[in-house]
C-alpha cells in the first residue's frame, strides 16, 4: 500500500476578546456559528467587563467557552486565549464586528492550498445599524491598496490598510514566536501586533469581504483610558507614529527593499532602500526621519535616473490616512523637503513625484466640503512643485485622463455605500 499525500483541513480557533459589549457580542458569536468553514473552538475573554456580559455569553456556553480576567487590555486579553487554544490557525475576532457567511472559508483556501502559508487576510466593509430600525447600512470603505511587488512588512509599515485583526487568519506557531503579544499598547495594538507578524511572514490576500467592521459612537479602549469614538484617528496616528518612531531605526536597509539579509552593494538600491524609509517616515509625521534619509538617499546615487520603483515610493509620501494637517501648519516642511533633493539629477522628477497626491488631496476636499482645505493643499502643491511646472503637471494629468490614457489613481476608488445585501 503507498503511502497517502492526503493532507488534513487546518483545524480553526476563534479568541474573541470582548470588553463592555454585552449588547453586541451575541451578533458576532453567531456570525461565527453561520461560517461555512468547521471551527474547531470558540474562546471568549471576557476582560473584566462590568456589564450583564457574562450571561449573554453563557446563553452559548454548549459551543463557546468562557474565560474572566482583570481588565488589562485587549492584547492581554488576547494572550490569555492564546494559552488556551488548540487550532492550527488562530482567527481573533472583535466583539462588535460581524463575520460573512464565507469569511473563515476564503481565509483558509490559501492554507490548503499551500501548507507553507503563514497569513492569509481579506477585505473589510464598514457598516452601521440603524439606532431604530436596526436596518443596517453600507458606509464608504476605500480598498485595499494593490500589490506592487514591495514586501507586506514594508507595505504594512507605510500604511496599515489591513484594519483589524479579524481580516487575519494566522498560524499559531507564528504567534507562539511572538509571544506574548506587547500588552503595554493599548491603542493601535492591532497594529503592534501586525508589525511583528510582517516583520518575520509575508501574507496572502485573499478575494472578497472577510470582515463587517461595524461603525459606531460607543466608548473604546480598555477602562483605564476609554475614548469616544470621536476622538479615535487622533489618538490612533499618535500611536501609530510612536511605534514608529520606535521600529523603524531598527530597520536594516535590505528589509526596506524586501530583501533581508541581502548585501546591499549597488548605490542605488541602498537609495531605493533610503527614499522606502523617508516615505514610511513622512507618513507617520516623522519629518526629521525623512529629510535625513532623502538627503542620505541622494547622495548614494546622486546621478543615477530614478526607477519606476522609486518614482512608486516616493509618489506614496504624502499619502497618510490620517491627514497632513502638519503641512497645512508648517508648510515649510516641503521647502525643506525639496531642498532635500537638491543634488540628484532627476530632482524635478522626484518633487514632482512627491507633489502628485496633493491636487487628489485638495479634490477629496472639495467633495467632503472643506473649500478652506482644499485651497491648503493647493497652495502646498504649487509651494512645493512650483508654479509653472505644477500647472503643467495638472494640465498633462488631466488630459492624460479624458483621452482614456490614465487609469483612477491609487486611492480614488471606493466601495460605495448602500444597506446590507445590496449590490454596490
Amino acid at each position: 500500500m503507498t503511502k497517502s499525500n492526503f493532507t488534513p483541513a487546518p483545524s480553526v480557533s476563534v479568541i474573541l476578546p470582548t470588553f463592555n459589549r454585552a449588547h453586541l457580542i451575541a451578533a458576532s458569536i453567531t456570525s461565527l456559528f453561520e461560517q461555512t468553514y468547521p471551527i474547531l473552538e470558540i474562546l471568549v475573554v471576557d476582560d473584566g467587563s462590568t456589564d450583564n456580559t457574562e450571561a449573554v455569553v453563557a446563553g452559548f456556553a454548549d459551543r463557546v467557552r468562557y474565560v474572566r480576567q482583570e481588565n488589562g487590555g485587549k492584547n492581554a486579553a488576547i494572550n490569555t486565549g492564546l494559552r488556551g487554544v488548540e487550532g492550527d490557525l488562530v482567527w481573533i475576532m472583535d466583539d462588535d464586528d460581524l463575520a460573512p457567511r464565507d469569511a473563515l472559508e476564503r481565509l483558509v483556501a490559501p492554507f490548503i492550498a499551500d501548507p507553507s502559508t503563514a497569513i492569509t487576510y481579506g477585505a473589510l466593509q464598514k457598516f452601521r445599524e440603524d439606532d431604530v430600525t436596526g436596518e443596517m447600512y453600507y458606509e464608504m470603505t476605500h480598498p485595499y491598496p494593490p500589490e506592487d511587488g514591495r514586501s507586506f512588512f514594508v507595505r504594512i509599515m507605510e500604511d496599515c490598510y489591513i484594519t483589524g485583526q479579524p481580516c487575519l487568519l494566522v498560524r499559531r506557531s507564528c504567534y507562539n514566536e511572538i509571544f506574548p503579544l506587547p500588552e503595554k499598547n493599548v491603542i493601535s495594538e492591532d497594529y503592534a501586533v501586525l508589525l511583528l507578524l510582517a516583520r518575520r511572514w509575508s501574507a496572502t490576500r485573499v478575494d472578497g469581504v472577510t470582515l463587517l467592521q461595524r461603525q459606531h459612537d460607543g466608548p473604546r479602549g480598555p477602562a483605564e483610558i476609554r475614548y469616544a469614538a470621536e476622538s479615535r484617528n487622533a489618538r490612533w496616528s499618535q500611536a501609530d507614529t510612536e511605534l514608529l518612531r520606535n521600529l523603524l531605526p531598527r530597520v536594516s536597509l535590505d528589509e526596506l527593499v524586501g530583501r533581508p539579509g541581502a548585501e546591499m552593494r549597488d548605490p542605488r538600491e541602498r537609495r531605493q532602500a533610503l527614499f522606502q524609509k523617508a516615505t514610511i517616515a513622512a507618513r507617520k509625521k516623522l519629518w526629521p526621519t525623512a529629510l535625513k534619509a532623502v538627503r542620505e538617499g541622494v547622495k548614494e546615487a546622486s546621478k543615477a535616473p530614478l526607477s519606476d520603483r522609486d518614482q512608486l515610493i516616493l509618489g506614496r509620501m504624502l499619502g497618510c490616512r490620517y491627514g497632513l494637517d502638519e503641512l497645512q501648519e508648517a508648510p515649510e516642511i516641503l521647502d525643506d523637503l525639496r531642498d532635500a533633493f537638491s543634488g540628484l539629477a532627476e530632482q524635478h522628477k522626484a518633487v514632482g513625484d512627491v507633489a502628485a497626491l496633493l491636487p487628489y488631496l485638495a479634490k477629496v476636499a472639495l467633495f467632503e466640503g472643506d473649500n478652506r482645505k482644499a485651497m491648503g493643499f493647493l497652495r502646498l502643491y504649487f509651494r512645493f512643485a512650483g508654479f509653472v511646472r505644477g500647472s503643467q503637471f495638472i494640465i498633462w494629468k488631466a488630459w492624460r485622463k479624458l483621452s482614456g490614457q490614465e487609469q483612477i489613481a491609487v486611492g480614488e476608488e471606493s466601495y460605495t455605500g448602500g444597506r446590507i445585501g445590496e449590490a454596490h
